[in-house]
């Protein structure tokens, strides 16, 4: 993914050197090379806050509000994530009444970054969401597409990889639009014109290996190849500097999938050209030797395998700046197994006390942020594998006696749950045939009105009924999101003259009448759809308009007395 020095380096061009100027030839400097020469010390906090602020007087010297907002920009890169936070309230305040090409939104970006250095994932991407309807109102093109590129990371990485795969169609249709350098180039500041070409052509391999990334956790290995073939072909073509970051990124998602084909050695090719960068830190290089103790340990060599393992272990104990990710509970699990085979029971259960501690930093990384993560990770699930471990070291201390008491328990309980499975199984069959019969014998039957005084005149409930039908036959009922309110505003009638039409004529409440829908159209869709009988519920839940699998297996249940996946299975059948 790009980071914000791309975006900067698009706003503002970089052709001077990093030379060394004394105060006075600092104030001698013209403005747009002020700018420019702040991109090449950006790192240094004090000589970038000085360059920062004689640009910021220059703006307050000649009440330029765009000025000041540049000089409060570069000082909001120049420090501590919280410090930033606030110059980035100074750029938003001074240009939020106005329309630039640049500002209000870029302090939106800035504001949006700073907050995802700072793990406060939900307020960064409350910030990205407003920086890209500010820039789509300007039309700037350049940051749509940084922000567009952040909100896929977040998403592909915590949140739903479906989603964040479709922005990324998103982001590359409008890369690829026509027209599109024209406008880039009408709405960039004319000094920074020259660097046009070169950042549309790391945008488009960037948008390659997004592409790339997207697949990658899909876990479609065969589109992930694809796209990173794309992307080699334009890194060589463009003769793209081979210590850059966009070829970083390349060798580490080749790194990592060829891990996952299970083509360990190709995987440990890619992962030897890592470590010959420089500018490595401590969550790179644990990355780095995750996959080299995976590739290594899979193919065999568990005692090689075992030595990079633990040298990732070694930094997640003590690196800085760690920016830890789902796929690090691959290093436990995998170490956590290894002590399993070996009946060390006091080493498994040192890592599944780090899976816990990991699922930890994970939630609390991502409160408030749209995620499926937490139930990949299952923390009840590593809470009670603890438990059983612990068991097990006590056990080894008990008598013989004590073990088969334990053992018969254990037994007993699992009989127990399991003739309860199967009683709920017989329970659900007999409820499946009920329902196939009748939907065989289509007697779901109409919905008889209840015969009522509505108060409402019977031209206006013809109306009413008349839209409804309209909203039935389209299936609008599918959209997600949908209230008595917003329904009620589409069919262009009072919201207690639809409720009240609803209760009296289709005799439930609104709620009800949308789940019924719903659910009719996901048992119809399941039984007759090959294509539905292939999704995840999660997936056929979005496809009849749940934002979530829950909701919509709860809604299944109530209807029929069972739930879709036993549905599906008595189906597949």
């Amino acid at each position: 993914m790009k980071y914000l020095k791309l975006l900067v380096f698009f706003l503002v061009s970089m052709h001077l050197s990093a030379q060394q100027y004394s105060s006075l030839q600092l104030e001698e400097l013209g403005d747009e090379a002020l700018l420019t020469y702040f991109e090449t010390i950006l790192g240094d906090s004090i000589k970038a806050e000085k360059v920062a602020r004689i640009y910021l007087d220059r703006g307050r010297d000649r009440k330029d509000t765009i000025m000041m907002a540049r000089g409060y920009d570069r000082l909001a890169q120049s420090f501590s994530p919280q410090t930033n936070l606030t110059y980035t309230d100074s750029v938003i305040a001074l240009t939020e009444k106005i329309n630039h090409i640049t500002y209000p939104a870029f302090g939106y970006v800035l504001k949006s970054y700073n907050y995802y250095i700072l793990d406060e994932f939900k307020k960064a991407n409350d910030n990205a969401y407003v920086a890209y309807s500010k820039a789509l109102a300007t039309g700037n093109l350049g940051q749509q597409l940084y922000v567009l590129d952040r909100l896929i990371f977040n998403k592909v990485v915590w949140g739903n990889k479906k989603e964040a795969l479709a922005l990324q169609h998103k982001s590359h249709d409008l890369l690829m639009s026509d027209g599109f350098l024209e406008k880039l180039y009408v709405s960039t500041r004319k000094t920074a014109r020259d660097s046009i070409d070169s950042y549309y052509t790391k945008q488009k391999i960037d948008s390659y290996l997004s592409f790339a990334i997207c697949y990658h956790y899909l876990g479609q290995r065969d589109s992930t190849e694809y796209y990173l073939k794309k992307a080699k072909t334009h890194i060589k073509t463009k003769k793209i500097n081979y210590k850059s970051s966009l070829n970083y990124m390349f060798l580490q998602i080749n790194m990592e999938h060829y891990y996952y084909k299970k083509e360990y050695q190709t995987s440990l090719k890619y992962n030897d050209l890592l470590m010959k960068y420089d500018d490595l830190i401590d969550s790179d290089f644990m990355n780095i030797y995750l996959f080299k103790g995976l590739s290594l340990y899979d193919s065999g060599n568990k005692t090689a395998g075992l030595k990079y393992l633990n040298k990732a272990d070694s930094i997640f104990d003590i690196g800085e700046k760690l920016k830890v990710q789902p796929q690090d509970n691959l290093l436990f699990e995998k170490l956590k197994n290894h002590y399993v085979t070996l009946n060390d029971f006091k080493n498994q259960n040192k890592y599944l006390k780090k899976q816990l501690f990991l699922d930890s930093l994970i939630k609390t990384k991502i409160v408030g942020f749209e995620s499926d993560l937490i139930r990949n990770i299952e923390t009840p699930t590593l809470l009670k594998e603890k438990e059983e471990v612990a068991i097990a070291l006590r056990e080894l201390a008990a008598s013989t006696r004590q073990t088969i008491i334990l053992i018969s328990a254990i037994v007993a309980i699992f009989i127990f749950w399991l003739l309860l499975y199967i009683k709920k199984q017989k329970i659900y069959k007999k409820r499946y045939q009920i329902l196939i019969k009748q939907l065989k014998d289509q007697q779901l039957g109409a919905m008889v009105a209840v015969e009522n005084e509505i108060n409402i005149s019977e031209e206006v409930i013809a109306d009413i009924l008349e839209k409804l039908e309209g909203f039935e036959k389209t299936k609008k009922y599918l959209q997600q999101h949908i209230s008595l309110h917003s329904l009620a505003q589409e069919l262009k009638t009072n919201p207690n003259y639809l409720s009240r039409v609803i209760n009296f004529k289709r005799d439930k409440n609104f709620s009800q009448y949308l789940n019924d829908l719903r659910i009719a159209y996901a048992l119809e869709e399941i039984k007759n759809n090959p294509r539905f009988l292939k999704y995840s519920i999660r997936a056929i839940a979005a496809e009849c308009g749940y934002t979530n699998a829950t909701s919509f297996s709860r809604a299944f249940y109530r209807q029929t007395g069972f739930y879709p996946s036993f549905y599906i299975k008595q189906l597949l059948k």
